[in-house]
């Protein structure tokens, strides 16, 4: 009953809102995740979600899938690259569960205790921006990624122009390198290797 209410209450408010925030336990979370045809994620006591993703938005993501694929099945080293049905755990006594868009595993997944679906050793996640949450993303969520200590490097894609910023952890633990790119003749910095910044924006059409 609890999840059904709150289905109902995040439909509800996801249409006249494009970020909806609700007041939650974390089993509620875990109850109504199940239910929705969107990804929701788990902030400070809150769920947090902006429904679902445009097409702009969900071409990026899976071209970049592709992209991280052709860079990494050439590695020695074992590393996987999952989606956005997949959950990062953050390591705070209150709790946050966050479903970035792309996440790339290096070795054996650690999975949150009870869970095959809630990871908490990313190597590389990645964020596609939407206007609803970017503010969100880049705030709230980047401070707590780097909160993981497997997570090496932290993308962001804005599907609206050409825009990706990357903090990389240097080798002090604390201190993470931030470069943007602006230029469709930029290459990002990838494991050792580079993406071209053109190939991520591959036949993607900016509105006017």
């Amino acid at each position: 009953m609890i999840a059904k209410n709150l289905k109902e209450t995040i439909l509800t408010e996801l249409s006249t809102q494009k970020l909806v925030r609700i007041p939650a336990s974390e089993e509620a979370y875990f109850s109504v995740a199940a239910e929705l045809p969107f990804k929701i994620e788990y902030h400070e006591n809150e769920i947090v979600t902006m429904g679902l993703a445009s097409y702009w938005h969900e071409k990026i993501t899976a071209t970049f899938i592709g992209l991280l694929f052709q860079l990494f099945h050439l590695q020695k080293e074992d590393f996987d690259i999952l989606g956005s049905n997949s959950g990062v755990q953050i390591p705070k006594f209150e709790g946050g569960y966050y479903m970035p868009d792309v996440m790339v595993v290096k070795g054996n997944p650690v999975f949150k205790e009870n869970s095959r679906t809630i990871i908490t050793n990313p190597y590389i996640i990645v964020e596609v921006l939407s206007p609803a949450t970017k503010a969100f993303d880049l705030s709230e969520k980047l401070s707590e990624y780097k909160l993981l200590s497997s997570l090496h490097q932290v993308i962001y894609i804005n599907p609206e122009k050409v825009s990706v910023s990357t903090f990389i952890r240097s080798e002090n633990p604390n201190t993470w390198i931030n470069q943007d790119f602006y230029s469709l003749e930029d290459a990002l910095p990838v494991e050792n290797s580079h993406i071209a910044v053109a190939d991520i924006y591959h036949k993607i059409k900016f509105e006017e």
